[in-house]
């Protein structure tokens, strides 16, 4: 139905159907790295700063509702904003879906495979998208021939560290058997029921990942039990070889192609810009510029700070430099005066003085 619309020429009302009908029910996520921007912009301060990770990080309902409860107490307009941003799966931990397996709440993997395509994202989407799927192809193909070499059949190498950095931070929880496979975990001040039954923690982070946190980690050592067997199959080297099994098949260059009898696509008409074209990414104001290291500039040529050789003037005339040495001259003279201390003069007599005395001991003994 779509494509007969589209063939028409009414893709106007296609889009708009997608976009009216389609998008508000598909499952997504905001990064809460540029919200925080934005959030910062309307309520500075590092208060309001530390309440908005406090609630978008949040693993439990009981969490971010006292982290909503202090923004409200602070600028109740800051949860109102919160608030108009949709639904909290979008945004907070505690609502995401389970069934994912994933509270990953920002876009640093989007990040580092955008700057893995180097020169690629400059050029026409054609050969944009055949940069993507070459990288796409190694990719594949590096991690297939990656876990044939590994030695562990049951789960992967770094969710088996993962394991063993849990154990560890567990040590710091007791647990209390309150039933079968059900106890009591008191991590600090905070008490918490886990499950081993249905693989859950009253702190969410068990659900959320599929992997027992650490107060789950502290009832499986109690019990002396594998903590390996808690772990979600979806983690195991057979769901991995499966990602990974089929890879992507080369394909020859475009002048190779089959013809195919569709109406060809023009692309549209470009129009040159001033100025070199744009190819890296616009950071934001709090990011660090890329290949700056320093913020202080120092001159090779005269040896002033705030510019370089190339926007060199001259540096300092004589005269100034010399005014700038008398001015520290007179400074250190004046804490000299305030502090009591003696001029370096009155040292000398004292040095030649002791040299003397030194020499009539001397004198003294071999005679």
């Amino acid at each position: 139905m779509y494509w007969s619309k589209v063939t028409e020429g009414n893709t106007t009302s296609v889009l708009y159907q997608a976009c009216s009908e389609l998008w508000p029910r598909v499952g997504r996520r905001y990064c809460t790295k540029h919200l925080s921007v934005n959030f910062k912009k309307m309520f500075p301060g590092p208060k309001m700063w530390q309440l908005f990770w406090l609630a978008a990080g949040a693993y439990s309902n009981f969490t971010y509702e006292r982290a909503m409860k202090q923004i409200e107490q602070h600028k109740p307009s800051a949860r109102l904003w919160l608030a108009n941003l949709g639904e909290q799966e979008r945004w907070s931990k505690h609502k995401f879906n389970t069934n994912l397996k994933s509270y990953v709440n920002k876009t640093n993997f989007v990040e580092s495979f955008n700057a893995t395509l180097e020169i690629d994202r400059a050029r026409p989407v054609l050969t944009l998208l055949e940069g993507i799927r070459r990288v796409t192809m190694v990719r594949m193909a590096t991690r297939r021939e990656l876990c044939d070499k590994w030695d562990r059949h049951d789960i992967c190498p770094k969710i088996v560290k993962r394991v063993q950095i849990l154990c560890s931070d567990s040590r710091t929880c007791l647990a209390y058997l309150s039933a079968p496979s059900e106890y009591e975990i008191v991590d600090g001040k905070s008490t918490l029921p886990v499950s081993l039954n249905h693989h859950t923690c009253k702190c969410n982070q068990w659900q959320l990942t599929n992997i027992p946190c650490k107060h789950g980690m502290r009832a499986i050592l109690y019990s002396n039990l594998d903590p390996l067997k808690y772990v979600h199959e979806w983690y195991s080297v057979k769901r991995y070889k499966m990602a990974y099994g089929n890879g992507i098949r080369p394909i020859p260059d475009r002048e190779q192609w089959t013809a195919i009898e569709v109406p060809s696509i023009q692309p549209p008409l470009m129009k040159r810009r001033v100025g070199r074209p744009v190819k890296n990414r616009r950071r934001g104001v709090e990011e660090k510029r890329k290949g700056k290291r320093s913020s202080t500039l120092k001159c090779s040529k005269c040896g002033e700070f705030g510019h370089n050789y190339l926007t060199c003037a001259g540096g300092q005339t004589k005269k100034a430099k010399s005014k700038g040495k008398a001015k520290s001259k007179g400074k250190t003279k004046d804490k000299q005066v305030s502090l009591g201390a003696k001029p370096m003069t009155n040292f000398k007599p004292q040095i030649t003085a002791r040299v003397k005395t030194r020499s009539a001991i001397n004198n003294s003994i071999a005679s």
